[in-house]
């Protein structure tokens, strides 16, 4: 089986590699570089929405080719991010993802991302998918 990570050349652009496959769940983690940082030096709330899109996307994506479901393409229909804690260079950002739906045609699944203890932030997002 093909995985979205071994196609998703922007998770290679922007350095957020898929790091361990826990059943079905893609859980990822990276550090925290000068590239990844915004203005204020933390981390870009758009690279932590990347990261949640892969992430989460990937366990879908996974999930239903284990339930006997296999998407040609996942695409997203909504991702909502509560943006909570700064994280800054050198740190390493872990994200673990939950599938919380797997239907016929649209899953939703939730991550959260932190700093060993710290919380950074949480996503969930709805996916539609392709046959």
């Amino acid at each position: 089986m093909n995985t979205l990570h071994e196609c998703d050349n922007f998770r290679h652009l922007s350095s957020n590699p898929l790091v361990r496959l826990d059943g079905g769940d893609a859980n990822m983690s990276f550090k925290v570089g000068k590239r990844h940082l915004n203005g204020a030096g933390t981390l870009h709330g758009g690279v932590l929405a990347s990261v949640f899109d892969s992430a989460l996307g990937e366990s879908v994506y996974r999930l239903a080719h284990r339930s006997g479901r296999p998407a040609a393409l996942l695409v997203t229909t909504q991702l909502d991010i509560h943006y909570c804690a700064p994280a800054h260079v050198g740190e390493r950002v872990a994200v673990a993802v939950e599938v919380l739906r797997l239907g016929g045609r649209l899953a939703v699944a939730e991550a959260r991302a932190s700093v060993a203890e710290r919380l950074v932030g949480t996503a969930i997002g709805s996916f539609y998918l392709t046959r």
